[in-house]
């Protein structure tokens, strides 16, 4: 005879919670529902533990019986529509994972750390000239908002490793001491290249606070890809939308002939405008599930017009044979082309899962990368003409190392999708190789802004 058996959730504490948590993210699922539902999956653990299975066995085999996070939250949705209007702000939070702000902080901490962040990038302006001002922003713009943003993140991580809290400290430290020290020269080519490069390179950083413990993981910063993605589109949009509203307010001002408008809206614009960084965090997190319903629509609309463009050029510069004469415009407008390609098939494969079936968006994808390959391969032969014919800069090489980098992920990725659609491998790889983007793209970003000004005398 066999024994009473232990309560079915024993030694499922970590993986329960998990599920939990994946199932309270999917959009029209509420708090009651994902108790039903682990009603319904610990009694389907219980049954099959009778029969002799452990309790990790039991609980992937029951998680599978009851069906994935997105067919079941799709089904709930159908029978209850009204909640996928309402989740984002009408619906109370949810509780915030063990380690992070205490439920129902979330927002005003974000709004908190917001209008600091406003505050200290528009108060030092108030004790400048217009000469000091040029020298000090661009040199300084991302140690005045990311700080901000690194303590909402770990703040809500569900882990924090010291380590890495550490790394991140050094890493900011000594970036903002470099830049500051850095004497640079007309005609200011590389402070220019290092205002581009180093937030892109600080922002690659900060996926430490967002990660915790899991920063040493290659797989989990897709987690990260995921949140800057998603963030840049809500922040695209709350630019576009404030902008719009500011516009208007501004026009009933001037109407109204009230006093110190451009003194009220010099102090509003650069405000909100960092104050937004901490509210996107905010949305990304209280939206995650936002992922899956607006990466395939972004990407299904972008893919073929990027394809049209860039076979457009392609079939232009080899009719033409103007190949090397190109101008420095349209290198420059292509290298920009190119690297939305690149995020277009990163911000794809995020929200991809390996295991997932074969799409058409697959193919389009691959269609996509193997031009971007082919135009990168021109820009790169007509960047080489240009370094011939007048020389080296920081921006020439700057630019080839970033067109150089593009091509090995470019190709890469046209390699993994060509395993995946052809050779009908797992997608794995192929999410493994999108996670190497972020790093690479990163130290590429921190060399440029600060190996570049020393090596080039600061010019």
């Amino acid at each position: 005879m066999i024994g009473p058996l232990p309560p079915a959730a024993e030694g499922l504490d970590a993986p329960l919670g998990e599920w939990r948590d994946m199932m309270t993210r999917r959009p029209g699922i509420t708090t009651e529902d994902v108790d039903e539902l682990e009603d319904h999956l610990l009694s389907e653990v219980h049954d099959l533990r009778r029969v002799g299975l452990s309790p990790e066995e039991a609980f992937l085999i029951a998680v599978r019986r009851l069906g994935s996070p997105s067919d079941v939250a799709r089904e709930y949705g159908a029978v209850h529509t009204d909640r996928l209007w309402r989740q984002l702000v009408l619906t109370p939070s949810e509780p915030s994972p063990a380690g992070s702000l205490p439920s129902g902080w979330d927002l005003p901490a974000a709004l908190g750390l917001g209008l600091l962040a406003g505050l200290a990038t528009r108060i030092p302006y108030s004790f400048m000239d217009g000469g000091t001002a040029i020298d000090f922003y661009p040199r300084n713009l991302a140690f005045l908002v990311l700080p901000f943003l690194i303590v909402y993140l770990a703040a809500r991580a569900q882990t924090r490793s010291r380590s890495g809290l550490t790394l991140l400290l050094t890493v900011f430290a000594a970036s903002a001491l470099l830049v500051n020290l850095y004497p640079f020269t007309w005609p200011h080519q590389t402070l220019w290249l290092t205002t581009l490069h180093l937030p892109i390179a600080l922002a690659s950083t900060a996926g430490i606070a967002y990660l915790g413990k899991r920063w040493r993981s290659l797989e989990s910063w897709m987690d990260w890809v995921r949140f800057l993605g998603e963030a840049v589109i809500y922040y695209v949009l709350i630019v576009l939308v404030g902008a719009l509203i500011s516009m208007l307010i501004m026009q009933i001002f001037i109407a109204v002939d009230a006093p110190a408008t451009s003194t009220v809206f010099g102090w509003v614009f650069p405000v909100c405008a960092a104050g937004a960084v901490l509210v996107c965090a905010w949305l990304v997190e209280r939206k995650k599930s936002v992922m899956d319903n607006m990466a395939p629509v972004l990407t299904a609309v972008f893919t073929p017009l990027l394809t049209l463009g860039l076979l457009s050029f392609l079939v232009v510069v080899l009719t033409g044979g103007r190949l090397i004469s190109l101008e420095r415009e349209v290198l420059i407008s292509f290298n920009g082309l190119l690297i939305v390609v690149a995020g277009v098939v990163l911000f794809t494969v995020s929200a991809r899962r390996p295991e997932s079936s074969h799409r058409g968006l697959d193919w389009m994808q691959l269609i996509l990368v193997c031009v971007a390959v082919a135009v990168d391969v021109l820009l790169l032969w007509a960047m080489s003409g240009r370094l011939l014919e007048y020389g080296t800069s920081p921006n020439k090489l700057a630019a080839l190392g970033c067109n150089v980098i593009l091509l090995a992920h470019l190709a890469g990725s046209a390699w993994h999708y060509v395993r995946v659609l052809v050779w009908q491998k797992p997608g794995l790889n192929l999410v493994r190789w999108q996670c190497w983007a972020l790093p690479v793209f990163g130290v590429w970003a921190a060399i440029v802004a600060l190996a570049f000004p020393p090596l080039f005398g600061f010019r």
